[in-house]
């Protein structure tokens, strides 16, 4: 799904460094937004923009500043652009360096009415301050009769003057919301026949991005406004233009009747599971977007005929689809991003995506990712609210769970007698892991083996060669499976006396990843956090003549949501060892409570993982 960045002030400034040590690479001097909104919900937007360079960084990030816009439906001006050096004088940007660009969408869209004005700065140096002035006219909403817009302002970017203001024409119902700002509605419009509000914020304390942040919409200070009154009337406006689209044809019809026959699919199940398939593996994925092409789905005859196009027009051809075989689906609006809320205020602007639902099975399908199975959700679209276009009802996918979003490795090792590992892997894949797992294995073919082996063991600083089984990730009726086979490199001196902690070898390696999360020493914004479990079984054999003096002892932590066990077990010459991560949350956002719970855990995983088997 295409959508217009309405915050055509908002950047997103990342810092690493430490609390103390931040410093963002620039300070939003003044930013001033008027909206004028008229009876037929077009409107003009006046922007007036200066940003300071704080930072070297900063010179990077402000030396060109990009206003997108769809060229079909609004027309953009910059009336005002220049530098301001840190001595007060001005340097005008010249004409030919305002520059209108074709704007290329991260979706990979061939073909689209997204454009940008580019405005290049000169003489930027640290100090120096950016600023420009623009109209916009959107002669055409997105959403027929519709006005709706968003702003965040980022909590890692220093915001010293923001004015908002916003008048509409007492023709149309506008909703105003805002979080972290001051002001409200006006006692008198400056218009005749208008309603005004007027808004302010500002910013001086920033905080450091944090890794796995939720996205602003859930929580950042805002400003939103919408003539939307429910998330069902956002379901209705994009369901009367789609339903259109998922027209049978002939064509369609015939498809759908050979593609289940051969299939000999009888159930339900069985035939969204041939039809979800099919449009999985054989609609490329592949965005064109003109007009008010961002909302609205191409039919499904012409996506069938070029066998490409976005999600919007996965789900109609899919819909097309199970309709010729008689089952009802509908598209269902949701967001591929990290946020887990619905604003208060219904908009069309927090869904960037849309997938299947088919109510006779309860079941949500995106067929844009290509290795996800009936039955799996890509990471992006978990526990999710949704809007079910075809009945406007608020709905949820489901989150993750370790019943369904687990892995188990089994890994057989041999020491030999030069101190090298010899070794075989057996890893099943389930849920989020699984279409992980296969999109990875695609990705593999055709490339070299030993660089992605070299890669692959590298993560645990082990060096050696392996082989990776071929597989065929879009076989789905087969369980899914990667069996490997390895030799590390010699990792113990021997002959003994000495100790050896236990390798990972050519195997996904779980559990030992999660010893290498760092979590940040204070956690000031909420983080996504999944559901899931990994299972580990290991079998590591030791020469005929050598003596095992001492294995490692099992440990066992249960805190919060989290649980781990492992044992070890010495059976003659074979070190049978066990490891078991459990995290089962009740919800997707987690914060500074959970967060000790994770630090408690890795503390006892990696003195758990540091153990050593001992032997002469």
């Amino acid at each position: 799904m295409n959508f217009k960045n309405w915050a055509l002030a908002g950047l997103l400034c990342i810092g690493t460094a430490a609390f103390a040590q931040y410093k963002p690479s620039y300070t939003v001097v003044k930013s001033n937004s008027k909206y004028e909104v008229n009876r037929d919900a077009s409107y003009t937007q006046y922007l007036e923009e200066q940003t300071r360079v704080d930072t070297p960084q900063g010179i990077r990030l402000l030396g060109e500043r990009k206003i997108t816009y769809n060229s079909t439906l609004e027309d953009v001006e910059v009336l005002e652009a220049y530098t301001i050096q840190p001595d007060g004088s001005r340097i005008a940007v010249p004409l030919d360096k305002i520059r209108t660009q074709d704007e290329v969408e991260d979706d990979g869209a061939i073909y689209s009415d997204s454009k940008s004005k580019v405005i290049i700065y000169p003489k930027l140096e640290v100090g120096s301050q950016v600023y420009y002035r623009a109209k916009s006219v959107q002669h055409t909403p997105e959403f027929p009769g519709h006005f709706f817009l968003w702003e965040h302002y980022s909590p890692h970017a220093r915001y010293e003057s923001v004015n908002v203001e916003l008048t509409h024409d007492l023709g149309i119902e506008v909703g105003v919301s805002t979080k972290g700002m001051q002001g409200g509605k006006l006692d008198v419009s400056p218009l005749p026949n208008t309603v005004a509000y007027k808004f302010t914020f500002s910013q001086d304390k920033v905080y450091p991005n944090e890794e796995s942040r939720a996205d602003l919409i859930d929580f950042a200070p805002n400003f939103s406004a919408s003539t939307f009154k429910s998330y069902a009337d956002v379901g209705q406006a994009y369901q009367v233009r789609a339903k259109e689209k998922a027209k049978v044809t002939p064509a369609i019809q015939t498809l759908a009747n050979e593609l289940i026959q051969k299939a000999k699919a009888k159930t339900t199940l069985e035939k969204v599971k041939v039809l979800h398939h099919w449009v999985a593996q054989n609609i490329r994925y592949l965005g064109i977007y003109v007009g008010a092409g961002g909302f609205v789905p191409h039919d499904a005859q012409s996506i069938l005929d070029n066998r490409y196009g976005d999600c919007k027009d996965h789900v109609v051809i899919l819909e097309a689809l199970l309709a010729a075989v008689g089952i009802d689906s509908s598209p269902a609006l949701i967001n591929s991003g990290s946020a887990y809320l619905l604003p208060k205020l219904p908009t069309p602007g927090i869904f960037d995506h849309v997938i299947t639902y088919v109510p006779s099975l309860n079941v949500f399908l995106d067929s844009t990712s290509r290795f996800a199975p009936l039955g799996t959700l890509p990471n992006g679209d978990l526990d999710k609210p949704v809007v079910i276009t075809s009945t406007g009802a608020l709905s949820r996918t489901p989150m993750t769970h370790p019943s369904k979003d687990r892995t188990e490795a089994r890994i057989q090792m041999k020491l030999t007698r030069a101190g090298s590992i010899e070794g075989r892997s057996q890893a099943k894949m389930f849920g989020v892991f699984e279409v992980a797992s296969r999109s990875a294995q695609f990705n593999y073919q055709n490339k070299n083996q030993a660089d992605i082996v070299n890669r692959l063991l590298s993560r645990f600083q082990e060096t050696g060669w392996g082989e990776i089984d071929k597989t065929e990730p879009t076989h789905y009726d087969k369980a899914w499976q990667v069996n490997a086979t390895f030799e590390l490199d010699p990792v113990v001196n021997v002959p003994g006396p000495s100790a050896l902690a236990i390798p990972v070898g050519l195997a996904p390696g779980r559990i030992k990843n999660l010893a290498d999360v760092v979590l940040p020493k204070e956690r000031r914004f909420p983080t996504y956090c999944g559901s899931t479990q990994h299972e580990e079984w290991i079998e590591l054999a030791f020469p005929k003549d050598m003596k095992v003096t001492r294995v490692p002892k099992g440990v066992s932590f249960a805190n919060g949501p989290l649980k781990y066990q492992s044992t070890y077990e010495l059976k003659g010459q074979m070190l049978k060892i066990k490891r078991l991560y459990v995290s089962e949350r009740k919800q997707s956002i987690c914060g500074a409570e959970d967060d000790k719970w994770f630090s408690d855990f890795t503390q006892v995983l990696r003195r758990d993982l540091r153990q050593q088997v001992f032997f002469e």
